[in-house]
């Protein structure tokens, strides 16, 4: 499992979206840093903790980075005698060591890049900036996590990038939505904020949420809906994959 790991990882590094991504994310890194440069630093740290639904929107190029010509190379991998579940299970596992890479990577950079150029005013502040910015991390990254797991699983059923990433996108960011406002109706306005977490993920990486409640009910929230929907679109994909005739 572990060579082929690191041959997933080898040949994700050759691809010219994954460069791309990383330039692209990058450059709004350093405009993000750019845009806070009159703030102390304790505040853009702050800022950086509100950042955490950027996550939500790149997964699914990070699943193509990894998914990508898997139609060209299933067949060769699976007549070399690899398993189904070796090649699924390390495609996941390829791609979640990419973003977790790229996620410190980001984030160090503008850390230790900022550090010496802006103002430091209380170290209390920044001490409790940076608790807060750890504390969104840590639950964000089974979102994050879970959000990839359900994008790998499309990938893998889904012929078509374009029709999965597009049930990606409107699925989450237009149709729930409209399901909750429509649940919220039924019960007379009063959806369960539970309820809304589940059928909407995203809200939790949202300044709503990260500005007024960190609690550890909070992060058993989101790792039980992150991960939630990550393992039902696994078990659903490897369901199906395992079954599957591949040409």
């Amino acid at each position: 499992m572990l060579n082929y790991i690191k041959a997933e990882l080898w040949k994700a590094l050759r691809h010219r979206i994954a460069w791309g991504m990383t330039l692209f994310l990058a450059l709004c890194t350093i405009l993000f840093g750019i845009l806070m440069s009159s703030a102390t630093y304790a505040e853009l740290v702050a800022g950086a903790s509100m950042t955490m639904l950027t996550g939500m929107l790149v997964v699914p190029l990070l699943a193509q980075v990894v998914d990508s010509g898997r139609g060209e190379f299933l067949k060769n991998e699976i007549s070399f005698g690899l398993s189904r579940g070796r090649i699924y299970g390390g495609k996941l596992l390829a791609g979640l060591l990419m973003g977790a890479a790229l996620c410190a990577l980001l984030l160090a950079g503008l850390l230790l890049l900022c550090f010496p150029l802006l103002s430091h005013g209380n170290p209390r502040e920044e001490r409790e900036a940076l608790t807060v910015l750890g504390f969104c991390l840590l639950g964000a990254l089974p979102v994050w996590c879970g959000m990839f797991a359900l994008c790998h699983a499309m990938a893998m059923a889904f012929p078509s990038t374009a029709v999965w990433m597009a049930v990606y996108y409107l699925l989450f960011f237009v149709g729930q939505p409209i399901l909750a406002v429509l649940s919220a109706l039924l019960t007379g306005g009063n959806l369960p904020p539970l309820v809304q977490a589940i059928l909407m993920p995203y809200t939790l990486l949202m300044p709503p949420y990260l500005s007024g409640w960190l609690t550890w009910q909070y992060q058993l929230w989101c790792w039980g809906i992150g991960l939630g929907w990550g393992g039902a679109g696994t078990a659903a994909a490897l369901f199906y994959f395992f079954r599957k005739e591949i040409k």
